[in-house]
């Protein structure tokens, strides 16, 4: 509840509600904790409860898009079990089962028609060679283009790559494993102008994962304005340059994009 307050009811001062509440909070923490050690005498200082508490509800925030460092006034969870250190959003985008999809993606290829296997091939090439390729796949509705992303998904991460699954809408995001709605995912600004850049840093977990992604397919791209993309190239640009020193000169920071849509 603490966290759907946080993401859609616009709390003026997130800070003093955690104050104010925290204890409530931490109503099932120390019974967690018993439970996962197998110890019924386990008791935690308070400074360890709060931390657990931040950390439970930080992992609610990143399962809708979000996590803690979004809200700023709210202290941060220093509790990193062993079983889930590092990266969380990394971690999920590559805890997906290789099997499984693999076998989805050989099922789904000799489905392909033509056109689709077309597209699918030359992106799928550009992507394992790390090309860095800007791609825009046209077609109208029901031409099979969610049915190439879904292809694209199950082939490269049963790879184990990381592909990030973007929509423009909600509706359209479901229907992608994964995915997201680019708002959400990239933290777009609402009020876009014409030097707006993406609302996280080179040192957040959004940050690493983007990083990372060997594809970001974007769905639905005529329903957005081009200031968002702008917004997203600045920023790609700037924080690609940690692994490329040449990235700024790069559309999307070199990154491999595939934009999808029907206008």
């Amino acid at each position: 509840m603490f966290a759907s307050m946080l993401m859609f009811c616009e709390v003026t001062n997130p800070r003093q509600l955690w104050d104010a509440h925290w204890e409530s909070l931490n109503d099932d923490i120390e019974a967690m904790t018993r439970y996962e050690r197998n110890d019924l005498t386990v008791t935690l200082a308070e400074d360890a409860l709060k931390d657990r508490a931040l950390y439970e509800i930080d992992q609610v925030l990143m399962r809708n898009g979000h996590c803690l460092e979004d809200f700023p006034t709210l202290p941060k969870s220093n509790y990193i079990p062993s079983v889930h250190g590092g990266n969380r959003l990394v971690q999920e985008e590559l805890a997906y089962d290789r099997h499984s999809l693999t076998t989805d993606a050989d099922n789904a290829e000799d489905r392909l028609n033509d056109d689709q296997c077309n597209a699918y091939e030359t992106i799928l090439n550009v992507v394992t060679n790390k090309e860095g390729k800007l791609f825009f796949v046209y077609g109208s509705g029901g031409t099979g283009k969610t049915f190439v992303w879904i292809t694209l998904l199950s082939r490269l991460r049963g790879q184990g790559k990381i592909v990030l699954a973007i929509a423009s809408s909600g509706i359209a995001s479901l229907l992608l494993l994964g995915g997201k709605t680019a708002h959400s995912r990239f933290k777009i600004p609402i009020d876009l102008h014409n030097e707006s850049i993406c609302n996280f840093t080179q040192q957040m977990k959004v940050a690493e994962l983007v990083r990372k992604a060997d594809l970001i397919i974007w769905d639905e791209v005529p329903m957005m304005h081009r200031r968002a993309f702008e917004a997203v190239d600045r920023t790609l640009r700037d924080l690609m340059q940690l692994d490329d020193a040449q990235a700024n000169g790069k559309i999307f920071g070199g990154k491999t994009v595939v934009l999808g849509g029907d206008f």
